[in-house]
């Protein structure tokens, strides 16, 4: 049986930038758990690096994941960051793809890539 479990390469693109990091990931039947860390940089030159506790699903191909709480882990100056949810398919056992949205509405395109 294939599975979502183990560590994916994490890269999005969104209007005001894009993000690279890393998604560990913990399948349990449909249950999906796990933290992404990741940096952001913005088309403004900003940086910045954010940890995410994320929980979700899974239904056949399609994966909900949602951020319960969030770190801001490094930031050069005082951050407020929303928590990101990530609506995606799972295209074969090492790619998933899908869009993700923020609590401001900011939508990216995502990729996961299991190491």
């Amino acid at each position: 049986m294939e599975c979502l479990t183990g560590k994916w390469r994490y890269k999005e693109e969104y209007d005001y930038g894009e993000t690279v990091g890393e998604l560990s990931l913990q399948q349990e039947g449909n249950r999906l758990s796990g933290k992404i860390i990741f940096t952001d940089r913005t088309i403004d030159g900003d940086s910045y690096m954010i940890r995410e506790i994320l929980s979700g699903t899974l239904d056949g191909r399609k994966i909900k994941l949602e951020a319960r709480e969030l770190d801001v882990i490094h930031s050069e100056y005082p951050l407020q960051y929303e928590l990101d949810k990530w609506f995606g398919i799972w295209v074969d056992e090492r790619t998933i793809i899908g869009l993700s949205m923020d609590a401001q509405g900011v939508e990216g395109f995502f990729t996961f890539e299991k190491e």
